[in-house]
């Protein structure tokens, strides 16, 4: 069975102030996004992962604080992951200041959903750190500070670490094997599926393959469609309205081309956290 699991990245007004190009984001597009996705997935009674920044669930109105929405998210079977804090640029940030951002994320989302409530999951602000030179990952413009925001000290690696320490059980991660890369372009290496979840420092990496819902990403799912993989899309609720793959609208027709596989045992879609799950029993 090919499993499919959901993230969106829920940044808020506080994500669009730290992003390279969404400062001029309507506030509230995450909290009137994120209302056009819910019906959607409660028709198709699919349960995906919402990663959250955390000064979104703190007390205040929205569409800064938005306690409401957040509950609601939980409240109707869908996963509540940590998206830092506050959205900073994770590479060039010092080990200790790392630290402080993903467990002030995940203390105030928990505290926000009530007593009982864990968040287990992570998932990085702009899909960084991409560098990790153990899976043959290299980001020059990570190392070098190309962006702008000073060179990089953390690679996937230090971040999964910090995460454990922080009681995180899993991560969604995003690299790239230069090595696969070249050899792809050389024409020396052939088509691989897609990477696996893994463990690392303690912590299930998860990779991400690809984002949206459009043509592109029904493909991959009809790709693999009748292999035992695992398969992770992503898209952000402030672009649900938007002329893109990542609307509510190609959400809903990813549903409607593969209602019929989903019905004969095809394809399943899952939280992140339930894949964290499949991968822990399966290292048992």
């Amino acid at each position: 069975m090919l499993r499919v699991a959901i993230s969106f990245d829920y940044d808020s007004p506080a994500g669009y102030r730290e992003s390279f190009n969404q400062r001029d984001f309507p506030p509230d597009s995450d909290y009137k996004g994120a209302a056009l996705l819910l019906p959607v997935l409660a028709e198709h009674n699919v349960k995906v992962t919402f990663g959250v920044v955390g000064h979104a669930a703190l007390p205040g109105e929205p569409p800064e604080h938005c306690q409401e929405q957040i509950r609601a998210i939980h409240a109707a079977g869908h996963e509540v992951a940590s998206h830092s804090m506050t959205h900073r640029f994770i590479p060039p940030m010092r080990d200790a200041e790392l630290l402080e951002e993903v467990t002030a994320g995940k203390r105030t989302l928990e505290a926000c959903l009530g007593v009982g409530v864990g968040v287990r999951g992570f998932i990085p602000p702009f899909n960084c750190p991409m560098h990790f030179p153990a899976r043959g990952a290299f980001s020059v413009s990570e190392m070098l500070g190309r962006h702008g925001r000073g060179r990089g000290r953390q690679s996937v690696g230090s971040l999964l670490r910090t995460l454990h320490t922080a009681g995180y059980g899993w991560s969604r991660v995003s690299f790239e094997n230069k090595f696969y890369q070249v050899g792809r372009r050389l024409r020396i290496t052939g088509e691989r599926p897609p990477r696996q979840p893994f463990v690392h420092a303690g912590v299930v990496a998860i990779p991400l393959h690809e984002d949206g819902f459009g043509e592109a990403s029904r493909a991959v799912v009809r790709r693999w469609l009748k292999q035992d993989l695992i398969l992770t899309l992503y898209a952000h609720p402030n672009q649900a309205a938007a002329a893109n793959g990542q609307n509510a609208r190609e959400l809903n027709r990813l549903f409607a081309e593969f209602r019929q596989e989903r019905d004969d045992g095809l394809v399943q879609f899952n939280t992140m956290g339930e894949v964290e799950m499949m991968v822990r029993r399966s290292c048992n």
